[in-house]
């Protein structure tokens, strides 16, 4: 007995565990290795906070066994446990986040600014992933009072925090002539967070290789679903879920959280949760991926019920555009509320989430003076739309489901927001899926030096691919990049030219828009797809 304790005392002396410590979440750690006789060197990414065994204590360094693997690091990546392993005393945010009361909860008023210094009071070992190294949620202190700060904003350092990653992010400054000098650069690229972060997939929901979708209403996916799961080549449909009056289309739980009478929202509903779950698990066991469309900031229904969260005069009256009301994209409220229904879709079975109208109304510049958009963070519109993107995706990853972002045309065209807050790089930084809308009918003639755009589909939809390709090439990891195209007023060539187009630019991905996606629409351009 004696003899076995001595045994495994003296195995623990001589290969102690320790744990990894980094100034990032990854430790990088060399490992050579012959090939065909030639001497490769791997580079292997090793997690804070990963126990490791000592194989051999050296001076200044030691070898590790990772994965089989002896690997050499430096003994000051090396700590005694896990809590000295993950321990800071401090983090910076890279962008301006709100804290949060509890773990998952609601958006405070208080927020951390880009660059701030911020009190870390304590981290749960059930924060940590062992995959990537992050801390899902810190436990921080603000103002003599606790918080929970997501730790996908947070750097180790300011240093980090305030890296540049915008060098190659080019972008039009019209709109300094209309506000101020250097408004664009702190607009798109100052208040904007372009640290490079590959995009997320998840095996147990994969996303086709290339995507060929059409758009419909929720009474057509409901009634129309043999119709629909018959069209040849389509394999994803994109259904309506709440739309730009603010009706909600199933009967859903989230609004009575968010709107003292939900019934304003609900009342359209056709279907319970309960039967859609159903159906979507129809169409997902016919091979079909299905998306969420879920219409963002232009609900009347929310701004109504929400004056001080939406863009009203300045006597706080609500002011019309685009012939509806509008939440304001500053507002955390609005923010919240949409990303709710949106993980309530998650749950019904949903494979993708697409926030469409996810913008300021177009329109406002020559009334700004006389508007409140109600900006209690003084952030720019791009900063705004960012915010809540990511956002968006924070609260949806943990439900491995996909985040998509519609886009106007025109900003893409301009390079510039085109000051409805979508700037190309900034939402193709954070999302998965960015689906900007070129539709034909919305270039006038001479664009791109095309006399008749709607006459050139093919011309027009490759002019536009190839503007918005260079933009992409901006960012180390962009969103796949799938196009809306025009499916209303057109004939089935006219759309055969447009995923021609597409195809030609190495962008084959297409979603047809045809607002309801009836029959007799689909009838008349199904051979085009």
């Amino acid at each position: 007995m004696a003899l076995l304790f001595f045994l495994i005392v003296a195995a623990y002396t001589l290969h102690p565990n320790r744990y990894i410590t980094c100034a990032g979440n990854l430790l990088t750690v060399e490992k050579t290795h012959l090939e065909n006789g030639e001497a490769v060197i791997e580079k292997i990414k090793i997690p804070k906070g990963t126990k490791v065994k000592v194989h051999q204590k050296q001076e200044h360094s030691s070898i590790i066994i990772y994965n089989h693997d002896k690997l050499k690091v430096k003994n000051s990546n090396l700590s005694n446990s896990f809590n000295e392993a993950i321990h800071t005393d401090y983090v910076y945010c890279r962008r301006l986040v709100n804290l949060r009361e509890e773990k998952g909860g609601k958006l405070s008023k208080v927020v951390v600014k880009k660059g701030e210094r911020v009190k870390v009071e304590s981290i749960d070992k059930k924060d940590w992933d062992e995959n990537t190294g992050q801390i899902r949620w810190y436990k921080v202190k603000k103002k003599n009072k606790t918080y929970y700060l997501s730790g996908a904003y947070v750097e180790s350092s300011r240093k980090l925090a305030l890296k540049k990653y915008d060098q190659a992010i080019s972008y039009s400054t019209y709109w300094d002539d209309y506000y101020k000098d250097g408004y664009s650069k702190d607009a798109y690229t100052s208040q904007i967070d372009y640290k490079p972060i590959k995009k997320e997939t998840y095996n147990e929901n994969p996303m086709p290789k290339h995507v060929k979708a059409i758009h419909v209403s929720m009474d057509n996916f409901i009634n129309n679903q043999k119709y629909i799961e018959k069209l040849k080549d389509i394999n994803t449909i994109i259904v309506e879920t709440k739309n730009d009056e603010g009706s909600i289309l199933y009967a859903s739980d989230v609004c009575k959280d968010y709107l003292s009478d939900p019934s304003l929202a609900i009342n359209n509903a056709m279907i319970s949760k309960k039967d859609l779950t159903k159906i979507i698990k129809e169409y997902k066991k016919k091979g079909f991926y299905c998306i969420s469309r879920i219409v963002t900031f232009k609900d009347a229904v929310f701004a109504m019920e929400s004056p001080k969260e939406s863009l009203t005069d300045k006597s706080g009256n609500l002011v019309m555009y685009n012939d509806q009301y509008w939440p304001s994209a500053y507002s955390r409220k609005a923010w919240m509320y949409n990303v709710e229904l949106a993980k309530e879709c998650a749950d019904l079975g949903f494979n993708e989430i697409q926030f469409d109208y996810v913008r300021f109304p177009d329109g406002t510049a020559s009334a700004n003076s006389k508007l409140n958009f109600h900006n209690t963070y003084k952030e720019s519109k791009v900063a705004a739309i960012q915010g809540f993107l990511e956002y968006a995706k924070e609260e949806l990853s943990p439900k491995h489901v996909y985040v998509a972002a519609d886009m106007f045309a025109w900003p893409i065209v301009a390079c510039d927001d085109q000051d409805i807050g979508q700037f190309l790089p900034a939402i193709a930084n954070v999302v998965d899926v960015i689906c900007p809308m070129p539709y034909l009918d919305h270039f006038s003639s001479g664009s791109f030096g095309i006399e008749d755009p709607v006459e050139n589909p093919y011309d027009t939809l490759y002019a536009f691919t190839k503007i918005s390709n260079e933009q992409l090439k901006s960012i180390k990891y962009p969103a796949k990049y799938r196009t809306w195209i025009q499916g209303y007023n057109m004939d089935a060539e006219d759309v055969k030219q447009e995923i021609k187009a597409l195809k030609d630019t190495n962008y084959p991905d297409y979603m047809v828009w045809l607002a309801s996606g009836d029959k007799k629409n689909i009838d008349k351009i199904k051979k085009g797809f």
